[in-house]
């Protein structure tokens, strides 16, 4: 979900690989109307007990956090430095897996990811040394086929042609869960083909995909070029999906134990930026004016309008998320049907702005 994506000349939108633009935290008008979750409706509380009123060096490791909104709203409206916090970002990281790799590492002592990236590390290692503390912004993705195919429903893409990044990334697995929702084999009712960026309007324009699975800015991109004809079929902003979160913040389970303060710290910054965002839109777009190649500032505004911005939920409101998405990877027969997808929710995360879920051995506490 963090691919590089770039755009270029009209005819010519992704010559070169570029940093994605992991808009807002979520919460955006969509039809016009504002879309807030009901732990966005609410002032996150806290007290001196939670912030101990320490300056904290925290290096972070975040996909292209230099083209990210919700980063560049921490960073340079001074949310960061009102928790008393220097954030560093651990460069390299080009997906939410190496962001991953990072923590596990001890690169870093948080990594923001795909959740749907989270929950396949932790299958892969029980013992990841990380909790889940916060969600960070909803999801952009949006299936997308060629207007003359007139391809009309989900059902009409058995034997399709369908472009991804990745075998792995969370487009395909978002709508491999509709499949599915749909009676449909995923892996084998669509044809998924992995195309690196630079060649998907080509494959486009040529007629050797029907279709392509992504998220913003490219997949915005895509239906914004005229020349390639693309229309929206499904997508992850409008409906059941809006409000939920996509990526999620891990923190290391050291941190949560010897300075649980630092990350209390860093979830307040975090969640006040994304409070700020929807109603600031405009002021920050112009924070990734000139970040993303072949998106200005107007047109970073015009695709936050169509997206979903604002979401940051924490605690039990969290917790509930992870357990739908794991029972979402139940369909793809990725989590055993027998798993207790509550408890395994509360196993991986931890509720830090909660008494009890902060101090020693907090990572251990997941309330």
């Amino acid at each position: 979900m963090e691919e590089d994506n770039r755009a270029g000349q009209p005819m010519r939108l992704l010559r070169r690989a570029v940093v994605p633009l992991l808009v807002g935290a979520g919460c955006a008008v969509v039809g016009g109307q504002w879309l807030q979750s009901r732990q966005q409706a609410r002032i996150v509380r806290h007290d001196d007990e939670l912030l101990d009123g320490e300056p904290h060096d925290l290096t972070l490791s975040w996909p292209s956090a230099q083209a990210s909104t919700l980063y560049n709203v921490a960073l340079r409206q001074d949310f960061f430095s009102q928790y008393h916090l220097d954030v560093h970002l651990q460069p390299g990281a080009l997906t939410g897996r190496d962001a991953i790799a990072d923590l596990q590492a001890g690169r870093s002592m948080a990594a923001v990811a795909p959740v749907l990236s989270w929950l396949q590390a932790y299958q892969a290692n029980a013992d990841l040394p990380a909790r889940l503390v916060m969600g960070l912004q909803a999801g952009t993705f949006r299936l997308l086929v060629r207007r003359r195919l007139r391809i009309a429903k989900i059902e009409d893409l058995v034997g399709r042609r369908i472009a991804v990044l990745n075998a792995d990334m969370a487009d395909r697995l978002f709508f491999s869960v509709i499949l599915r929702r749909k009676g449909l084999n995923p892996d084998t009712a669509p044809d998924w083909v992995i195309l690196p960026p630079d060649q998907i309007d080509d494959a486009l324009a040529a007629g050797t995909v029907d279709a392509v699975a992504l998220h913003d800015p490219l997949a915005w991109q895509l239906l914004n070029n005229r020349a390639l004809d693309m229309v929206e079929l499904v997508n992850s902003v409008k409906g059941l999906y809006a409000e939920r979160t996509n990526l999620a913040l891990g923190v290391s389970t050291d941190l949560l134990d010897r300075t649980p303060g630092a990350a209390v710290a860093l979830v307040l910054a975090l969640s006040h930026a994304a409070r700020w965002l929807p109603e600031h839109m405009a002021e920050a777009a112009t924070l990734l004016d000139g970040r993303v190649d072949g998106m200005d500032q107007d047109t970073v505004l015009q695709m936050m309008r169509h997206e979903v911005l604002g979401i940051s939920p924490v605690g039990n409101d969290l917790k509930i998320q992870i357990a739908r998405y794991v029972d979402e990877l139940k369909l793809l027969g990725q989590f055993p049907d027998s798993l207790d997808s509550a408890g395994y929710a509360r196993r991986i995360s931890a509720d830090i702005l909660h008494h009890g879920h902060g101090g020693k051995g907090g990572a251990g506490q997941t309330g």
